[in-house]
């Protein structure tokens, strides 16, 4: 397992989602700004893997897939 440092110097830092202006954000560790911004109309969003889970303002819920390398996201598949 890798360390939180190795993390960090290498590209592939995980990834996290946030909701900010009612769209979610993909975030790495090591970059500044978004790596892809989607989604209209979030409230909240999970990050489980490849996969983000998004609850919309009107309480339905959106799946997204991100692609291998983390840098774009697709979908949303279910809603």
């Amino acid at each position: 397992m890798k360390s939180f440092k190795q993390y960090l110097c290498e590209s592939d830092a995980p990834s996290y989602v946030v909701v900010r202006n009612n769209r979610v954000e993909l975030r790495k560790m090591d970059v500044g700004s978004p790596v892809a911004t989607f989604g209209t109309g979030a409230t909240t969003a999970v990050l489980q893997g490849k996969t983000v889970v998004v609850t919309l303002r009107n309480g339905k819920i959106a799946i997204y897939k991100v692609n291998a390398n983390g840098t774009s996201v697709s979908g949303p598949y279910i809603r």
